[in-house]
């Protein structure tokens, strides 16, 4: 008689379902179904056909030894040896520790009733040995974390044939009862750190902190000095002496006595004055005109035994250039309100860019302006009077003719 048929007949006597059997050996049915149809590729390993023949075989009352033996194709084999039974540790039924060991000591029993060994375990599960041996004693902190403890754990499970949803919300369990017991020791922690904390200084000692005293050295100084420097500033200008600008040349030259000025020049129809023009009918404009003449006249400076005195006084910006009996006297750019003084024995030349902007006084007489705006002027003052040369024009060849040469009629010879 098979394996597979042996299996269901002791089941079938003892009227038995495999319902039944799988609550009772903790394997599940598909593989109980496996072990009676003999399809023993179903399961995931070797190891573990051995280790389900022989729970199932002691749950049936049947001698596993033959079973095992007509399993491998050999003769009798031994039985494993007992090995010594684990008195359980008594522990709170809801402490961490005490479902961890639960855990444990299911996983253990089940590999024990397989008749695998820790070797066997390590070998088909790749989990190392003493990994295997923590979970066995429910030992947590053996493992390298909790969620890989849970990935070694499921498949340790899944290896021994147990329902892994079961084994995997009981360690849920132990981690929930870890995690309640730890809250108490947190919060003694937490006090005992409060209690032990350092009190902190006082307002007044951070006050009194050697960086805040030297920030505020710092600010006080910097502020003494803003003060220091705005009072020097209003000291240096209440102290500065007020420097009087000098006045113009021609304000000098306008300016006039009182008596001066009140009177008024007033000259009689037909009347002339050297260098002067006077109209026919004297208007309030022409006697302010006359006065500011006089007043011109009577500033020019003192020329000495000169022949020839000419006085110029700048009205607009100009240039100019003097030669004073052959030598150059002066040649540059001239602003308004400034007089320049030229004496002379024989001749004073003057050469302008502007005749509007020179008014020129010649042997104390009031020559006006010299032109009009942006022309050019020279005038020659001699002994004799005021010469205006006039520019020689260069004369023009013509060139010659050139004679053309005429044609001369020649013999012709006749036959």
């Amino acid at each position: 008689m098979t394996i597979g048929k042996q299996l269901r007949q002791a089941r079938e006597l003892r009227n038995l379902s495999l319902e039944q059997a799988a609550q009772a050996t903790h394997i599940r049915v598909r593989y109980l179904q496996a072990l009676e149809a003999e399809q023993f590729d179903v399961l995931p390993s070797t190891a573990q056909v051995r280790g389900f023949l022989r729970a199932y075989a002691a749950y049936l009352k049947i001698d596993p030894t033959p079973l095992l033996a007509e399993l491998n194709g050999e003769a009798a084999l031994q039985p494993p040896p007992d090995l010594p039974a684990v008195e359980p540790i008594a522990l709170p039924a809801g402490s961490p520790e005490a479902i961890f060991a639960e855990i444990g000591q299911r996983l253990r029993k089940q590999r024990e009733l397989l008749g695998l060994s820790l070797e066997d375990v390590e070998r088909h599960t790749h989990i190392r040995m003493h990994y295997v041996r923590a979970l066995e004693a429910g030992d947590l902190a053996g493992l390298p974390s909790p969620v890989q403890g849970k990935g070694m754990l499921n498949n340790y499970a899944a290896f021994l044939g147990l329902d892994t949803d079961v084994i995997l919300l009981r360690f849920a369990d132990g981690l929930q009862a870890r995690l309640a017991s730890n809250q108490p020791e947190r919060a003694a922690e937490r006090s005992a750190k409060k209690t032990t904390r350092p009190r902190r200084p006082s307002t007044l000692r951070r006050l009194l902190s050697p960086d805040f005293l030297i920030g505020g050295a710092v600010v006080v100084f910097l502020i003494a000095f803003a003060i220091w420097g705005t009072l020097r500033v209003s000291a240096l200008r209440s102290t500065q002496q007020e420097i009087p600008t000098p006045a113009s040349i021609s304000d000098v030259l306008l300016e006039t006595p009182a008596s001066e000025a009140e009177a008024t020049l007033e000259l009689p129809a037909g009347s002339s004055t050297p260098g002067l023009e006077t109209p026919e009918s004297t208007t309030p404009q022409a006697t302010l005109d006359a006065t500011l003449v006089s007043a011109l006249i009577t500033a020019t400076p003192d020329f000495g035994s000169a022949a020839v005195q000419v006085y110029v006084v700048v009205q607009q910006r100009t240039w100019m250039r003097v030669t004073v009996d052959g030598e150059l006297a002066f040649e540059g750019r001239v602003l308004p309100g400034s007089a320049y003084p030229f004496a002379g024995e024989e001749r004073v030349e003057l050469v302008t860019g502007n005749g509007a902007g020179l008014q020129v006084f010649y042997n104390q007489q009031n020559l006006g302006l010299l032109g009009l705006f942006g022309e050019v002027v020279q005038r020659v003052f001699t002994v004799q009077g005021v010469l205006m040369p006039t520019p020689a024009v260069p004369p023009t060849s013509t060139p010659a003719p050139t004679a053309t040469p005429t044609r001369t009629a020649t013999a012709t010879p006749t036959p």
